[in-house]
């Protein structure tokens, strides 16, 4: 398993996407679709942003989308932005890209956080070892994961990855002295709030609405989603039956 510390620099994003607006924007005209976004109308239908996540502002996930947009070297008809991304000949990485930038501006906002944490978060809740990156982004990981979250008390949790963080330090040998380490308490306050926050988004992606698509910054876009919310998937297979 590889180590929570040779992991902290890469982060998991668990984004919640807005299933309706989502369908909205993959059948739109393309064209008309980057129109829209380019002259800001369609800042409206982008779901409330949820304070406690992040998202990025409605100019820069615009941006991003349009740059990407503007960079392929597509013939976009009148399919539907997704139905003519799906047959374009293109990577599929790239096709892949565009659908990741998408659910942003159909999203409320993402959970981040470093995977070496994410384990951790992930091993309290589902009284199991995550035991490798290919655990930690499987689809059956996070179809317990929410059903789990409806069954674990939110402040119970946040205690037991506190404890847990605090035992596996001490077989480690590590200190828990803050003052022979002044990182203990700021490490600690942070694992308390990152598994609030990580609790509430589980919490909220079981809202009918709202699709929970985890993926890994710095990675292939079609690994992105899992089930048939994976991006890759909705590619070869368009957009599951409402």
């Amino acid at each position: 398993m590889p180590s929570p510390i040779s992991m902290a620099s890469v982060d998991l994003v668990a984004r919640l996407v807005d299933v309706n607006v989502f369908r909205g924007l993959c059948n739109l005209n393309a064209i008309e679709l980057s129109s829209a976004l380019s002259k800001g109308k369609l800042r409206e239908t982008r779901p409330i942003e949820i304070s406690n996540l992040t998202r990025a502002f409605d100019i820069d996930a615009e941006a991003e989308f349009l740059d990407w947009f503007d960079d392929q070297p597509v013939e976009w008809g009148d399919a539907g932005f997704l139905s003519d991304l799906s047959s374009a000949s293109i990577r599929r990485s790239d096709a892949a890209e565009g659908l990741r930038l998408l659910t942003d501006l159909a999203s409320p906002g993402s959970f981040r956080c470093w995977e070496g944490r994410m384990l951790l978060y992930l091993d309290v809740l589902l009284g199991r070892e995550v035991k490798d990156i290919d655990d930690l982004y499987a689809d059956q990981t996070w179809l317990d994961a929410l059903s789990a979250i409806q069954h674990t008390d939110r402040e119970g949790y946040c205690e037991s990855v506190v404890m847990r963080w605090m035992d596996t330090r001490e077989e480690l040998g590590v200190t828990m002295d803050s003052n022979a380490d002044a990182r203990i308490l700021p490490t600690m306050e942070a694992h308390q709030s990152a598994s609030d926050r990580f609790h509430r988004t589980l919490q909220t992606a079981q809202v009918s609405e709202l699709k929970l698509l985890v993926g890994r910054d710095w990675t292939d876009a079609t690994a992105w989603g899992q089930g048939e919310w994976n991006l890759g998937r909705l590619l070869r297979n368009g957009l599951p039956e409402a």
